[in-house]
């Protein structure tokens, strides 16, 4: 260790750390790489002789090359100053202080909240989610339109020459024909209808249903799955 042999004899503000028998121990400790019982034994020496400047200048080291702290290790270091502003080793101290300035002056961008690459990033995620919403909005807005068309029925047109050969009495069959021939049916989807029952129904057979699919296509996530509630075109 550094201070090892090192001190001023005689001074009052450094006594002899060898009598103190927790300066001993934090030495030995130290020895066998127990480094977080060397700190605490080194502290304790300072709780009985408060002016021990070598046990600072030990802590100082200890927290500055074994214990990777370097603001402690400033502390201590400019403790041991202090207390011994003539000493032969202040200049090196004083390069040891300047050190883990830098040391933390280096680490404080790694520090901050958030890091400027990582705004970046956030920044980009946040436009690529607004758009997609975009497409997604406008894709559920023509989703709508498509349902509210299919749900009013498209009168064909009439031939003119079928017009002219319709007799009075003909036209009035029309009128009188039941609504489902003139006007397209709708189902509302109740519990277990499928595609294939509901062509069983309307048209009496079961292979009907691609007519019933190919109308409400833009209205169904699948042909095989139909949502309870929903207003089905019946062609």
């Amino acid at each position: 260790m550094l201070c090892n042999g090192c001190g001023r004899p005689g001074t009052s503000t450094d006594s002899d750390p060898e009598r103190n028998p927790y300066f001993q121990r934090a030495k030995k400790s130290y020895e066998l790489q127990d480094f977080q019982a060397a700190a605490g034994f080194y502290q304790k020496a300072l709780q009985v002789e408060p002016q021990l400047a070598r046990a600072h200048l030990e802590l100082g080291l200890l927290y500055d090359e074994k214990l990777s702290d370097p603001i402690a290790a400033i502390y201590h270091y400019r403790e041991f100053l202090d207390l011994e502003p003539k000493s032969d080793k202040r200049q090196l101290v004083e390069d040891f202080i300047e050190r883990d300035k830098l040391a933390l002056a280096s680490k404080l961008p790694q520090s901050s909240v958030v890091d400027h690459a990582d705004l970046t990033r956030l920044q980009t995620e946040k436009a690529a989610l607004m758009q997609e919403n975009g497409t997604l909005r406008a894709r559920i807005a023509e989703l709508e339109r498509g349902a509210a068309s299919a749900s009013v029925p498209a009168i064909p047109p009439v031939a003119p020459a079928a017009v002219v050969a319709a007799s009075p009495s003909t036209a009035v069959n029309a009128a009188d024909a039941p609504a489902e021939n003139v006007k397209a049916r709708t189902h509302t989807v109740q519990k277990g209808d499928t595609l294939q029952s509901l062509a069983l129904k309307y048209y009496g057979t079961r292979s009907a249903w691609d007519k019933i699919y190919q109308v409400n296509r833009s209205l169904l996530a699948s042909k095989d799955q139909l949502k309870i509630g929903k207003q089905l075109l019946i062609p």
